[in-house]
């Protein structure tokens, strides 16, 4: 099984976004876990959890954003960063692991920009490299 770990900054739109988008895409293929180089807090994932319920039918449960801090990038066979900015702050990751896409943040913008940044991240995601 293939592991992914998503990272943005604050695991409140894009990596949440993110994880719930492959697991529905992937099922049982892939591990999936999300995290945020600063968290932020579960009502910080309003928007996010909306969009994937409106224009996915995904029902979220009450997300908790979790921090990068203490994990292993071992443990995981891609790290995807949602862009260049926060792949600068991983120099632990091996660049072999490191996939680094270019997603605007929409946090604090409205639901129309989540709805772009979330359809643009499902977009990427048919290009993970699932096989192992």
């Amino acid at each position: 099984m293939v592991s992914i770990l998503f990272v943005c900054t604050g695991n409140t739109c894009r990596s949440v976004m993110a994880e719930a988008l492959t697991k529905r895409q992937y099922g049982e293929q892939v591990l999936v876990k999300s995290v945020g180089l600063k968290p932020g807090t579960p009502e910080d994932t309003t928007n996010a959890m909306e969009t994937l319920q409106i224009h996915f039918g995904i029902n979220p449960s009450r997300h908790i954003p979790l921090s990068i801090h203490g994990l292993s990038f071992q443990d995981f066979d891609h790290v995807v960063t949602m862009d260049k900015h926060v792949a600068k702050k991983l120099k632990d990751v091996p660049p072999s692991k490191l996939l680094t896409w270019n997603i605007d943040d929409p946090y604090g913008d409205d639901l129309e920009e989540y709805r772009r940044c979330a359809f643009k991240i499902n977009q990427e995601i048919s290009r993970l490299p699932i096989s192992k």
